[in-house]
């Protein structure tokens, strides 16, 4: 199979209790006109030059061209969550709710039964452009099915592999070039970059991240939980993790890594590696490389690079790395018809829309004419997303024109990205980061059973907290490496091993899916 990935339920507890604003049933304009509620969470992008997506050209166009008219309901930002378990306990639903249907508490197989939302597959006949997508694309249909098979909702997804890895390690190129060395492919060539920058280059923190977990691979391990071969691992049991956490100690004891990087937030991660303070960090196409390269425009030759993912033997293609579902299961993503939708031919036509050519070209790359040009048959950005004349960033401008940028009900579209990534250091780095076999050691959307879903959450947690834990002081040195056993013990006491098999059971349900 081609694509693989996990993401497991998160239990939530819902609030039976209303939500003002997001309810209506009948809804109707003075005339005639029937309306859809759509109740989709704004994220900060959009937030930044709209105070509601009504507002946008994408959703006037979007009216425009399918004839119906929708008005959308944002929860407040940060609380997108609280007001998602409110609004799906309540009475009074909207007409479709886009989001992460894998928090609904028992996720989304339970919603439809509890009739909360509809299974798709009863109206297949009136989604003809998602059903014959899936159709043709098996393993994006497994990843949009439940276990029992039902269609929950209208999913993002991700056309290419490429377009499921956009994030990894990033260094100085500038640095490695003027102190004659290629980019770090092993753990023991990042030691040696490392300790050089911190030598040579004065860097006091060289590398400066929030986390570590990307240099696991280098171990042959991975950070959580993971398929090989269809059978479910543990990384904290693999002899590889334990070599992992004596050497993230070691580059800490020797000032490799920066002594605060479990509290640092991006911006002093791109402070210290545009200051010089550090010389490699993590980061994202965009928010990453695209954000630090532009903030040094004005430092001679400044240039960043990103690093293949390490792996244990140079020249062997990684393992493991950053990968993220080409039918993934986070905000945004899922556009599900409630059970109380006022007007079920309209919602259908309206979220299938994404999935048509028309759609599938709006969606991705905004109005012609105006966000972009048809250039011998390629869709091009316009100045207005590129270089936009109001000083908003390219995912700003996008905003007003696309989801391409997030995700939405709509199949993304990877010249999206190839344009997005303009520099040719993120284009460098898009490919180094993709040349990895991270997909294949994620596990797909993973549904708990229902008799399973409270000592799932418990374990999780307990599990996860204590690994964190543990890991952050045996690494900057105060719990000793002689306790990493009695961490596994206590580990598995919490239930890790339980967990495992969990995942295990659900993983073979979704094989045979």
């Amino acid at each position: 199979m081609k694509f693989k990935k996990i993401t497991a339920i998160v239990l939530c507890a819902a609030a039976a209790v209303g939500i003002s604003g997001c309810g209506g049933q009948n809804k109707e304009t003075a005339g005639t006109e029937k309306k859809l509620e759509i109740w989709m969470p704004l994220n900060s992008s959009a937030a930044s030059v709209m105070k509601s997506f009504n507002e946008s050209p994408l959703a006037k166009e979007l009216a425009e061209k399918t004839g119906i008219n929708a008005q959308y309901v944002h929860p407040p930002q940060g609380q997108e969550l609280e007001k998602f378990n409110l609004l799906v306990a309540s009475d009074t639903l909207p007409d479709i709710i886009t989001y992460n249907w894998l928090k609904y508490p028992g996720g989304p197989q339970k919603a439809i039964r509890e009739k909360v939302i509809t299974d798709l597959n009863q109206y297949k006949d009136k989604a003809p452009n998602l059903i014959s997508y899936l159709d043709a694309h098996e393993d994006f249909k497994k990843l949009a099915l439940t276990d029992e098979g039902q269609l929950f909702a209208f999913p993002f997804i991700r056309s290419e592999e490429s377009l499921c890895i956009s994030s990894g390690l990033v260094i100085r190129k500038d640095w490695l070039d003027e102190l004659g060395m290629a980019l770090p492919e092993t753990i023991d060539e990042w030691e040696t970059v490392l300790t050089a920058f911190k030598e040579k280059k004065g860097a006091s923190a060289p590398f400066g991240a929030t986390s570590l977990s990307y240099f696991c691979g280098g171990f042959g391990t991975w950070n959580d939980y993971y398929v090989d071969n269809g059978e479910i691992k543990y990384g904290p049991f693999d002899e590889g993790y334990k070599d992992f956490i004596v050497t993230m100690n070691r580059w800490y004891k020797n000032g490799l890594i920066d002594q605060d990087f479990a509290t640092l937030d991006s911006k002093t991660v791109h402070s210290n590696i545009l200051n010089g303070v550090s010389g490699a960090m993590t980061g994202s196409i965009g928010s990453g490389i695209g954000a630090v390269a532009s903030a040094a425009s004005d430092i001679p030759g400044f240039k960043l690079a990103g690093a293949p993912y390490p792996a244990p033997v140079k020249g062997q293609k990684p393992e493991f790395g950053s990968y993220q579902l080409p039918v993934p299961a986070e905000t945004l993503a899922h556009s599900a018809i409630t059970t109380t939708c006022s007007d079920m031919d309209s919602a259908l036509k309206y979220l299938d829309f994404g999935y048509s050519e028309e759609g599938h070209m709006l969606y991705n790359f905004g109005i012609e004419g105006e966000s972009y040009e048809m250039i011998d048959g390629y869709p091009k950005y316009t100045e207005k997303i590129t270089n936009n004349p109001e000083g908003l960033s390219m995912t700003s401008a996008l905003a007003n024109y696309t989801l391409s940028y997030r995700a939405g009900p709509f199949v993304q579209d990877v010249r999206y990205m190839e344009q997005y990534a303009a520099l040719p250091e993120q284009k460098e780095a898009w490919e180094n980061w993709s040349a990895c076999n991270s997909g294949e050691h994620t596990l797909p959307n993973l549904y708990m059973k229902e008799d399973e879903l409270s000592r799932f959450a418990d374990i999780s947690n307990s599990v996860s907290t204590y690994l964190n834990e543990k890991m952050l002081k045996m690494i900057i040195g105060t719990e000793p490496i002689e306790n990493y056993d009695q961490m596994l013990e206590e580990l598995r006491a919490r239930g890790a091993e339980e967990l495992r098999e969990m995942y295990q059971s659900a993983y073979d349900r979704y094989a045979a899916r």
